[in-house]
């Protein structure tokens, strides 16, 4: 007798602003793909980023990536491609019976900064138009997973001072399409796990500071800390 098919899993990280010793103790970890939620450099050149990216990728499964806010444009495109990392920004993915969206970045609050070069800012609109016209890529996916870097609004997006940080067209997008999971970073002391609606949303936490997480999707969705 054949036994239960084994669940697909997922090391989701975030946050690792250029501190390569931390990738360490992830490299006996067993997954099938590594999602990779944002700020992977801490705002440097190609020069002091260029360790990261491929200590990375050197962890072995695949790795899907969006760009955070510390992760430049102006380096990251071309880099992360030569290291072999999948950049997931504003694009879909399909993997077996999974669908991916990522939307890197965060929303700018003060409009001044749409326009540098060097960042990944956008309108808090634009989060909400660019998974949806994503969507229709994976719309047969049986298992459809959001990678973004900033949480939805009211979603693991509370800061130190009680403010919630969230992107609200992120929010209504989880709200009207119902994907099975979200994954996201940023605030880093918003660690953990809440829903909206029927859709999981995972912090997956600093990996900075070690955090990190382990997504098995099988018949359901479990989540495990690191």
């Amino acid at each position: 007798m054949s036994g239960a098919k084994k669940p697909f899993r997922i090391l989701g990280l975030a946050d690792l602003h250029d501190r390569i010793e931390m990738l360490d103790r992830l490299k006996e970890i067993d997954a099938d793909l590594i999602v990779f939620c944002g700020d992977l450099h801490n705002a440097g050149p190609r020069e002091t980023a260029l360790p990261a990216a491929y200590a990375l990728a050197k962890l072995g499964p695949p790795v899907l990536i969006v760009p955070g806010n510390m992760d430049h444009r102006d380096v990251v495109p071309d880099l992360w491609k030569e290291a072999g990392l999948q950049m997931l920004h504003r694009s879909s993915f399909r993997l077996a019976d999974l669908g991916f969206l990522g939307m890197g970045g965060m929303v700018a609050k003060d409009p001044r900064r749409l326009g540098d070069p060097a960042r990944y800012y956008h309108r808090d609109e634009e989060v909400y138009e660019t998974l949806a016209r994503s969507y229709q890529d994976i719309a047969e996916a049986r298992i459809k997973i959001v990678v973004v870097h900033q949480p939805p609004r009211d979603a693991q997006d509370t800061l130190y001072n009680g403010e919630r940080s969230g992107s609200v067209s992120l929010c209504r997008f989880v709200e009207e399409y119902h994907p099975a999971l979200l994954l996201c970073g940023h605030i880093h002391e918003a660690r953990g796990e809440c829903r909206i609606g029927s859709t999981r949303i995972v912090n997956v936490g600093e990996l900075r500071q070690g955090f990190a997480s382990i997504i098995e999707i099988g018949e359901e969705i479990a989540v495990n800390w690191i």
